[in-house]
Order: structure tokens, then C-alpha cells, then sequence
């Protein structure tokens, strides 16, 4: 499994994102095409929001193609989401000394 971070530029008007982002990831996946497990919505993130997808994939480039993927369903279902920019669909990468 794999966590990708969807980070979004918001619009101009400052809006916050719909309380019911998640819900509309989990609720746009399709029949195991995307195979998204959660989605974990962090609004108030900064220098910008990000959405925690967790996906089930082979490997990192099919996990945030996924989550992509996801995003992209949900503003179809949700047009007010495509006024948020997806700015990256990616799995954060941690330094391993980031413990010491």
C-alpha cells in the first residue's frame, strides 16, 4: 500500500475545501480500477491542502496514477472540486535520518 499526497492549489477566493472531499474520492473509484483504500483530507496543510490517498498498487507509479486518477473522478461527480489546481499526485518521500 501506498500513501500519495494530492497537493492543491486553492482558488482564488480562498475557499476551503468541501468537507466532503473524502467521501467523494472514496465514493468515485471505480470497480478495483483505482483501489483506493482511504483518503485522509488535511485542509489547513501548508504552503498549501493536501489529500492523503491511500492506494493498493505494484508500484509508486501506479499508486499515484491512481490517486490521480481518484482526484480526477471526484471533479467530475463534484465539479466545485475543479476549482482547486492539482498541483502533484505523489508519494512523499522521508529522509531515514528525518528519526534521529
Amino acid at each position: 500500500m501506498y500513501l500519495v499526497h494530492l497537493r492543491l492549489l486553492p482558488p482564488p477566493g480562498g475557499e476551503r475545501l468541501p468537507a466532503a472531499t473524502a467521501a467523494l474520492l472514496m465514493r468515485g473509484r471505480g470497480a478495483d480500477a483505482d483501489r483506493v483504500e482511504h483518503v485522509s483530507v488535511h485542509a489547513e496543510a501548508q504552503p498549501c491542502p493536501v489529500v492523503g490517498v491511500y492506494v493498493q498498487a505494484s508500484t509508486l507509479e501506479e499508486a499515484e496514477a491512481a490517486a490521480q486518477l481518484a482526484w480526477a473522478r471526484a471533479v467530475v461527480t463534484h465539479p466545485p472540486l475543479a476549482q482547486w489546481e492539482l498541483l502533484s499526485a505523489e508519494v512523499p518521500l522521508l529522509r531515514p535520518d528525518m528519526d534521529e
